[in-house]
């Protein structure tokens, strides 16, 4: 896996999951949105949660958390937020 594949992935995550149409699809193509992207960048696990109107209406982890573990992925497993921080204050300008 390529050293910049998580961080790239994550931005796509962020991207996505922060468009209003996102909240709008149904947790099944959720799912397959998620599994396509975990297989298209390579990714070993991720999980998104997605608001609307301030509360919770989706949440789900995909995959695993580590591929020498193989333990799975849930809401509340805790991953790296890499170096986004500069990505995070451009959408903050954007938005």
């Amino acid at each position: 896996m390529k050293k910049g594949t998580p961080l790239l992935a994550s931005l796509l995550f962020i991207c996505l999951a922060s468009t209003p149409i996102f909240a709008q699809i149904t947790s099944q193509k959720n799912d397959l949105l998620m599994e396509d992207a975990l297989a298209k960048f390579k990714v070993a696990g991720a999980s998104i949660a997605v608001a609307k109107d301030g509360k919770v209406i989706h949440q789900k982890g995909y995959s695993v958390a580590s591929v020498e573990t193989k333990k799975a992925v849930n809401e509340n497993t805790n991953f790296q937020i890499a170096s986004i921080v500069k990505f995070l204050q451009l959408l903050h300008f954007l938005f």
